[in-house]
């Protein structure tokens, strides 16, 4: 998101790298620039640490007047968290909180609710007092056995009350549970909070991506709540529903469960989420609490973020939505490399290669991929433009002599993402990659559409951006009918390492309906090889020739960008 560069406190002219930084943070470099600002941040420890600082400020222009939080933000007063009330239309409406029961004990509660109040003790002994008194009184005044019958009574009542009062004993937290309420009341479990740290939601907070480099204090030094803040916040967990008091427990010790560091970084999510709960308008507020399920919450906060976000925008990029498209783009490519700057940075900084790299196998491997899917090494057919084609041979040079590889195998995942391969046909006169290689019963439409496009003419020569533009193009004409396949549509047409590789590794894994759905799409392409590439992916197994070597959720978790498959149900 775009900021007006803030000028030097001393006045002086702004250092080049950190004006290169300045431009590269407000997504205004182009591609080759940002491409080398990104193998600075990669080799120099340094310039993340300025990265870091300046992308931090940046970020916290969006909040001013407003303060980030500070460390001691689990000790906030209760009443700086909003009062739960459910809608009971389609928006939040401002009747008064419904009775306990019509909650769910699921769904995050405020701690300054006065809907659930307990009994407090006392008035439980006084009851059971009472009872005990007129039975003693009814036993002597009337008669012995209806005086031992209401006796038996009131102990089983008393006897009630023990095993209620023991329950409750059974659930009391860890003082730390009590520590964290303020931020533990805002979530529904470990897996809310787990949602919340993908890069979709929290995961690019400054205060959350830090480089491990820099040695940040972890939240292990924060201050704590102690006398009557804490005993105000213990007596707001006892006011809870008992199924939301276990549920807090049960999230505390799953977090703590955790390693040091992804329970470190997870509390920093946690922390990053109630202070931007805490921002905003109380309209807002309202409605991410009240939403039904976890499932739910999520939308209404991804909503919320998207539409602030578009607000952020200038006018004229607000208004273009092929604009704020590429915008989108743009920033989600940025995340994605900042993510795994900060992932390896260790390694970086140790010269460690990443899987596959680690391995003269691995490497080699990778570059055969390269080689036989991007056709890097065979210009006519070569499915790189003319900067992707430059950026991948400056890695894999730099890569080579300086032992940084897993900047190179950024590039080919990237690559991999952005220019998915289909299988090739093993008969090669079914290979279509020219305009002269397709049946007359395709050129003739093609021809009266006023000639062949722009798009298809830059595709010559390259499969499958070839066919499938053909593909693109037939299915504007309405009066064209069915599309025949331009490319292997059944498992037969691939070639012979596809074919084992199907039949002895992914049919054996998929289900009876999984098969039956393939078979479905038996005689059309591109969906037939589509589907097929889905399966593999879902049962993380690599297609010979046409996927990246080894395992693809590895590739995945390794250089941190998702898997965008496509062709679903």
């Amino acid at each position: 998101m775009p900021h007006n560069p803030l000028p030097p406190d001393d006045d002086s002219i702004l250092d080049p790298w950190d004006a290169e930084l300045v431009a590269y943070l407000d997504g205004e470099l182009d591609p080759q620039a940002a491409q080398r600002v990104e193998q600075r941040l990669a080799n120099d420890p340094a310039a993340r640490a300025r990265a870091a600082e300046l992308k931090k400020a940046y970020d916290l222009l969006d909040y001013l007047p407003r303060t980030e939080p500070s460390a001691n933000f689990t000790s906030r007063t209760l009443d700086k968290l909003p009062t739960l009330r459910r809608p009971t239309v389609s928006k939040i409406s401002a009747t008064p909180a419904p009775a306990a029961a019509e909650l769910s004990t699921s769904v995050p509660l405020s701690l300054n609710s006065q809907t659930f109040k307990a009994k407090p003790p006392s008035a439980a002994k006084a009851t059971a007092s009472i009872v005990m008194a007129l039975a003693i009184l009814l036993a002597v005044v009337v008669c012995i056995p209806v005086g031992y019958g209401l006796a038996a009574l009131s102990r089983g009542i008393l006897a009630d009350l023990r095993d209620n009062d023991s329950a409750t004993r059974s659930h009391e937290p860890n003082p730390r549970v009590i520590e964290w309420l303020p931020l533990y009341a805002v979530i529904d479990d470990i897996q809310f909070l787990e949602e919340l740290a993908s890069s979709e939601y929290f995961g690019e907070d400054p205060s959350v991506a830090f480089d491990p480099t820099l040695r940040i204090p972890s939240h292990e030094t924060i201050t704590v709540p102690t006398g009557k803040e804490f005993d105000q916040l213990a007596k707001s967990f006892r006011s809870l529903p008992l199924e939301r008091q276990k549920a807090i427990i049960q999230l505390d010790a799953e977090l703590h469960q955790r390693d040091a560091k992804e329970r470190d970084r997870l509390l920093r999510v946690l922390e990053a989420y109630a202070a931007w709960l805490d921002r905003l308008p109380e309209s807002e507020r309202r409605g991410i609490l009240a939403a039904a399920t976890p499932g739910l919450r999520l939308g209404v906060v991804r909503d919320v973020r998207e539409r602030h976000w578009l607000d952020s925008l200038p006018a004229a990029v607000r208004t273009n939505p092929e604009l704020v498209k590429q915008w989108r783009e743009e920033e989600a490519i940025r995340r994605d490399r900042w993510a795994f700057i900060r992932q390896h940075a260790e390694e970086f900084a140790a010269n460690k290669s990443p899987w596959p790299f680690d391995t003269e196998a691995g490497k080699k491997e990778v570059l055969d991929y390269a080689k036989n899917v991007f056709k890097v090494d065979d210009p006519p057919r070569c499915r790189l433009n003319a900067v992707e084609l430059e950026e991948y041979r400056s890695r894999l040079d730099v890569a080579r002599r300086e032992n940084l590889w897993a900047w190179f195998g950024l590039l080919v995942f990237e690559l991999a993402n952005q220019k998915p391969y289909l299988p090739e046909p093993e008969n090669p006169k079914l290979l279509y990659t020219d305009f002269k290689d397709l049946p007359q019963s395709i050129t003739f439409p093609l021809l009266a559409k006023k000639g062949l496009s722009t798009r298809l003419r830059a595709a010559s020569g390259k499969w499958p951006e070839y066919p499938l533009e053909v593909h693109r193009e037939l299915s504007g004409l309405s009066k064209f009918g069915n599309i025949p396949p331009l490319g292997p549509a059944r498992l037969a047409d691939f070639k012979p390492a596809v074919r084992e590789f199907a039949r002895e590794q992914l049919f054996p894994k998929m289900s009876a309906d999984e098969k039956r759905d393939l078979a479905r799409w038996e005689g059309k392409w591109p969906e037939y090889p589509q589907r097929l590439l889905y399966y593999a992916h879902k049962y993380d197994l690599p297609v010979p020739g046409v996927t990246l070597p080894g395992s693809p959720k590895r590739w995945e978790s390794t250089y941190g960008i998702r898997f965008r498959p496509q062709h679903k149900k």
